[in-house]
């Protein structure tokens, strides 16, 4: 029994260090056993002075002035345990460093307490364990529109290799010399023989007043050294014109084409057909005779001996050809004067009467139109020009027309027009010579195109050689005006 003012805990142990009351752990929220209490030995009740038959329960009071932190009872760490636990930290970090800190993680288990669901199969395992990534842009877009893309870059990339540097131009100069080159003519005609025409009016032989004339009627054809310059390469441009009644053919058009890499330039010289020259194992005769005489070999060296000017090679063109040509190239501009287009009305240089209907003004004439207008020479040009002069210089107005025409085209323009065009053109310039002048032209810009005749004003005078009229050319004077305009000034 205790005694008064004593309290329940008094019979407990005590921690001498923190106070705390040291409860058994077998008598703290163990509820007792009916049979343990019922075979426990009986207590004494002690009864109070007025007697034994009310029976007095003791009360009990209980001081928790400690926390409820306070009844869980502090850690006990053996030194044992701290062994083992520095021995698992060691084995962990082992683990981490074998493994990556992904496989090492301790597995936690879920707050909530339920276990982990378990996946089904390795697919599903894969797709939780990692997680979804989300598609980018490209992804997205379809296969076909990928491989467009790319297919579309790769082209790209190659054209700017090409076009972007000196070796891929030169590949494309050399593919589009071997495109003209397979499909241009190669075969020379041979021409119907003439025969040689005795002058009646001969060349003067060399005097003070003429020292460069080619050579005497009589005698042996001088041995002549036509100029060359490396950076200078000229073509005959040959207009043919076939004669039926006369059997044969003759150069009605006569241009040196020049392309000078020095100056950066391109020219065109208008040869006049009726020049009286000399003409290589022939007597002298108008210079569109060679042609008939010897074809396109004896008219080069004609040319060569008398203006003493190399030529690299030749193009030529028949009248029906160069007419289907201007056809396709989509006809050209003139400008008529009211007496030409009358002359044109009212004669067969334009051969189908359906296209003689052209008027005084600008309008675009068809091929056949425009042949007719190159070959009016007794009627004056808008400039006044006459005769054989007024021809060239229709000549040269309607090739400066189609250059300006077409010298912005793209390259499958081009390549359209010349695919149509080059048949109809015969020609002996090679194939390196042609990717060379295509290199030349390009890399150097040549947008523009000058144009000179020869002979030039005041340096000829009118004759007459049995019926024909010719032109008695002052040589010196025009050589020297011709090598300026193509090579160049002198240094």
């Amino acid at each position: 029994m205790k005694e008064e003012g004593q309290s329940i805990f008094d019979e407990f142990e005590t921690d001498e260090e923190t106070g705390e009351v040291m409860i058994p752990r077998a008598t703290v929220g163990v509820a007792p056993d009916l049979d343990e209490v019922s075979s426990a030995p009986a207590v004494e009740e002690e009864t109070s002075e007025k007697g034994a038959a009310e029976e007095e329960l003791p009360v009990l009071q209980f001081d928790f002035s400690f926390g409820e932190e306070e009844f869980a009872a502090p850690a006990q760490t053996s030194e044992e345990d701290m062994v083992l636990q520095g021995i698992d930290e060691a084995l962990a970090a082992q683990m981490a460093a074998s493994l990556g800190p992904e496989e090492a993680a301790p597995v936690q288990e879920p707050r909530n307490g339920k276990k982990k669901k378990e996946p089904k199969n390795k697919k599903e395992a894969n797709s939780k364990s990692e997680p979804k990534k989300k598609k980018n842009l490209w992804t997205r877009i379809p296969l076909w529109c990928r491989i467009t893309l790319i297919s579309v870059c790769s082209l790209c990339l190659v054209c700017g290799l090409l076009l972007g540097t000196e070796p891929g131009r030169n590949v494309i100069y050399g593919l589009i010399a071997e495109y003209i080159d397979r499909n241009i003519g190669r075969e020379e005609i041979t021409p119907y023989p003439q025969p040689t025409l005795t002058p009646e009016f001969p060349r003067p032989t060399d005097s003070a007043e003429n020292p460069l004339t080619p050579g005497a009627t009589e005698g042996p054809t001088p041995t002549i050294q036509p100029r060359q310059e490396d950076y200078c390469y000229n073509i005959l441009l040959i207009g043919e014109e076939a004669l039926e009644y006369f059997g044969g053919s003759r150069s009605d058009t006569m241009i040196i084409f020049s392309i000078n890499s020095k100056e950066k330039k391109m020219h065109m010289t208008s040869l006049m057909r009726d020049m009286y020259v000399q003409i290589p194992g022939y007597a002298d005769n108008k210079l569109n005779a060679a042609y008939s005489f010897g074809g396109t070999k004896l008219l080069i060296e004609t040319i060569e001996l008398n203006f003493r000017v190399k030529i690299d090679g030749y193009v030529k063109v028949g009248f029906d050809d160069f007419e289907w040509i201007i056809d396709r190239l989509g006809g050209v501009e003139i400008t008529l004067t009211a007496e030409e287009a009358e002359y044109l009305r009212t004669t067969r240089y334009i051969t189908n009467p359906a296209y003689r209907n052209v008027v005084a003004g600008t309008q675009l004439m068809n091929g056949n139109q425009v042949l007719g207008y190159c070959r009016v020479r007794y009627v004056p040009t808008a400039n006044g020009t006459h005769s054989d002069f007024g021809r060239t210089e229709r000549q040269r107005l309607v090739l400066s027309k189609l250059f300006d025409k077409y010298k912005d085209s793209n390259i499958f323009t081009l390549l359209s027009i010349m695919n149509d065009c080059l048949p109809m053109v015969r020609t002996d310039v090679s194939k390196a010579d042609m990717q060379d002048l295509l290199k030349t032209v390009v890399e150097n810009r040549m947008l523009s195109l000058d144009t000179l005749r020869i002979p030039i004003a005041g340096t000829f005078e009118d004759a007459r050689v049995g019926n024909s009229e010719v032109i008695q050319v002052k040589w010196p004077k025009n050589i020297e005006v011709l090598h300026e305009f193509i090579f160049g000034p002198e240094e």
